[in-house]
């Protein structure tokens, strides 16, 4: 992995204390361009607020020196879609597990 994709493991990691983070998109493919982002699945148990924690993933990842698209689901809302046509759900089920507790 990238030194920039493990600096940014290592913070989410830190602060959020995850279940699990799966990356997804082009670079979970090795598809990726120069300005390609990297698309987080960011799992855990128990939030009440998903769109606080995302705003707060990236406020920890403002310096990392690199695009991120954040999402973060309850491991049960994604079991649930996982199968779903929605894109996100699909995408994401297709991704690369890169952290698991």
């Amino acid at each position: 992995m990238e030194e920039v994709l493990n600096t940014a493991i290592e913070r989410i990691v830190k602060t959020v204390n995850p279940d699990k983070i799966i990356l997804f998109g082009s670079r979970s493919r090795g598809q990726e361009g120069s300005e390609s982002d990297y698309d987080l699945l960011v799992l855990k148990r128990g939030i009440n607020n998903r769109r606080a924690l995302a705003h707060h993933i990236y406020k920890i990842l403002a310096d990392v020196p690199a695009a991120f698209d954040i999402l973060v689901e309850t491991p049960e809302k994604m079991e649930k879609y996982r199968s779903s046509q929605g894109f996100v759900y699909a995408e994401a089920a297709k991704g690369r597990v890169i952290y698991e507790q």
